[in-house]
């Protein structure tokens, strides 16, 4: 089975004036092109297993959930990892990718936490990321409860434990009539653990064949013309960018076919002159 890797960072196609279909985003006007690509050693060659255009003006954060339900659909199961950069990135992102998918979404997570209380990492959660095992000072929560909203779940710790504690001052905590409160979803537990992985050596190493797929993309734009199309409109746009890609999977297969064929055929005969 292919193991597709990340969808990558726009590709922008049209850049026409005239045409109403486009937006603007951070690079500047155009469309953008999402795409996934194998990234396993062991295939014979790698294909895009998934293609997508949206406006420029869109939050990457929304494509992650479209390009696998493509990628299930194209490879009949979804991959193991996908490999993306920081702006695919979310706690919801890895929680709807591993939940509904049962692919781990290994994107990095920018920090934005609070200096002044402890990072949520801190905290020893269960493997589900629903319960709170035990705060950094060792005390186990006196129960848990849903929130009001029931989104969240909420960790009680009693008066009792928290007096006295050591790194109250920083600690995340709310103070509580009945104790206090640390308010967790299963997305905030993931961003927590996954700022904790992605400083490991060995996530950082792995997460090294994110890049392999600007190659991809190079060759898209400068092969097949997919820097700037000769289309307009965001039906016509879709269609080109799709040939292209299908062009580039069917180049890879019909190389991958003649070196099999020569490697076959073996060494051509010596002749005398």
């Amino acid at each position: 089975m292919f193991r597709p890797t990340s969808p990558q960072r726009p590709l922008f196609g049209v850049e026409h004036r005239m045409d109403p279909d486009m937006t603007y985003g951070h690079k500047g006007k155009g469309y953008e092109v999402q795409l996934a690509e194998t990234c396993v050693e062991e295939n014979p060659f790698q294909v895009i297993t998934a293609v997508d255009v949206n406006d420029a003006n869109e939050s990457d954060q929304h494509q992650v959930g479209p390009v696998l339900e493509q990628t299930e659909r194209t490879c009949g199961a979804a991959p193991d990892e996908m490999h993306t950069d920081a702006g695919y990135g979310s706690g919801e992102n890895i929680v709807m990718a591993r939940e509904q998918h049962g692919t781990e979404l290994k994107a990095p997570i920018g920090s934005n936490e609070s200096e002044k209380h402890l990072p949520l990492g801190e905290f020893e959660f269960d493997a589900e990321g629903q319960e709170v095992l035990q705060c950094p000072a060792g005390q186990a929560p006196a129960r848990h409860q849903p929130s009001r909203s029931g989104k969240a779940v909420l960790a009680i710790f009693s008066a009792s434990q928290c007096r006295g504690c050591p790194l109250r001052h920083v600690c995340p905590t709310e103070k509580r009539r009945d104790g206090r409160h640390l308010r967790i979803t299963k997305a905030d537990v993931a961003v927590a653990r996954r700022r904790l992985e992605q400083e490991t050596e060995q996530f950082k190493e792995r997460h090294k064949i994110r890049s392999g797929i600007e190659a991809t993309n190079s060759e898209l734009k400068r092969c097949h013309g997919l820097g700037k199309l000769r289309v307009r409109r965001r039906p016509r746009v879709g269609l080109a960018v799709r040939l292209k890609v299908l062009a580039l999977n069917v180049k890879r297969y019909v190389g991958h076919l003649t070196e099999v064929t020569l490697a076959a055929a073996g060494p051509a005969p010596a002749c005398a002159c």
